[in-house]
């Protein structure tokens, strides 16, 4: 008798569920006529059964920090009651950032898989199909509890926080950086090659308010005249993808550490691979500089992923402590992958 799997499917739009709307203009886009997901529930040797829960049906660029946080609870209150795995689609062109906001404050046991598509049903090399039938599999298997949350894209099975899109149309258009994908799906089954760090969930309440966080790129000869008004247009939290392991022009010096010093600033590498150095290079702008200047270093996590972070820590009440560390668990030496 085949095992019995009961899988709770959230879906948010993207590609895998967009179609044509001639009312809306030329393109594709998902929307509330996109059929149910759920069809593709088909696990070879289990008894899958599948609940659909559809929330906003949209390009994954206008997804919000509240929406993920309702896909949350919702997925809390499935895995409190007998839910064996849960699934979430999204569109791909945040799909590392939305990833990554769930797998920071995924507390459950189950696992938890995010997946999508590169091209849409309309296609016929539509990859939609294939990648929710192996996130299907991935939750339907029980070696893969307490893992946090996964990406599954092309057959390749991704820790969010490494997780990178690197191409804007091919099918293989994600990447690890560091360790390189955590396992595969292949044939019949599912190969775990290392097992993910479970860091500390975040607890966030669900009526939480996520404050603005924003993210600036270094960038040769910029003279940082952007930097002056983030704090009086509102913004909580800076992150800085700074060039190489960590700099700036020195004409960003100055006004990064007045803003240090009325909210977090976080540097994180522009290359996006290698972690933010501490204690290598001097002078106005390098990393020593701005951590004298009261800049955090974001670890390994590149700048969206550092964003998303502190956009949670954020919303959860963090103060600087518990920030930094939070940003130390993704520090090089812990990264034991």
């Amino acid at each position: 008798m085949a095992d019995h799997r009961r899988i709770a499917l959230c879906t948010l739009g993207g590609t895998i569920a967009a179609r044509p709307h001639p009312a809306s203009g030329p393109g594709v886009s998902p929307g509330e006529i996109s059929p149910p997901l759920r069809s593709a529930s088909i696990v070879p040797g289990v008894d899958v059964e599948v609940s659909e829960r559809r929330f906003e049906q949209v390009a994954s660029a206008a997804v919000n920090f509240s929406t993920i946080r309702e896909v949350l609870t919702h997925a809390e209150w499935e895995a409190d009651r007998g839910a064996t795995g849960i699934v979430v689609t999204c569109g791909t062109d945040m799909l590392e950032e939305i990833a990554f906001a769930l797998d920071v404050q995924w507390s459950r046991r189950v696992p938890l898989v995010v997946t999508g598509a590169m091209r849409h049903p309309g296609l016929r090399s539509a990859d939609g199909p294939a990648n929710l039938t192996a996130a299907f599999r991935i939750v339907a298997e029980s070696s893969f509890t307490d893992l946090g949350c996964l990406v599954v894209m092309n057959d390749r099975v991704h820790a969010p926080w490494q997780l990178q899109k690197r191409h804007t149309s091919n099918t293989d258009a994600f990447t690890s950086v560091h360790s390189g994908p955590v396992g595969e799906v292949c044939e019949n089954g599912v190969h775990l090659y290392s097992r993910p760090v479970r860091r500390r969930s975040i607890s966030v309440s669900p009526d939480a308010q996520f404050p603005p966080v924003t993210l600036v790129r270094a960038a040769l000869a910029d003279d940082g005249r952007m930097l002056g008004p983030l704090v009086d247009l509102g913004y909580r939290g800076l992150v800085v993808e700074a060039a190489g392991g960590g700099s700036v022009p020195p004409a960003w010096a100055a006004p990064l550490e007045k803003i240090a010093s009325t909210i977090p600033v976080l540097y994180a590498t522009r290359p996006g691979a290698g972690p933010a150095l501490r204690s290598t290079y001097g002078g106005t702008g390098a990393e020593i500089d701005l951590q004298s200047r009261g800049l955090i270093p974001a670890g390994v996590l590149d700048g969206l992923k550092a964003r998303v972070l502190l956009c949670v820590l954020l919303a959860a009440g963090a103060d600087d402590t518990d920030i930094r560390n939070a940003l130390d668990s993704y520090s090089a030496p812990a990264l034991g992958q």
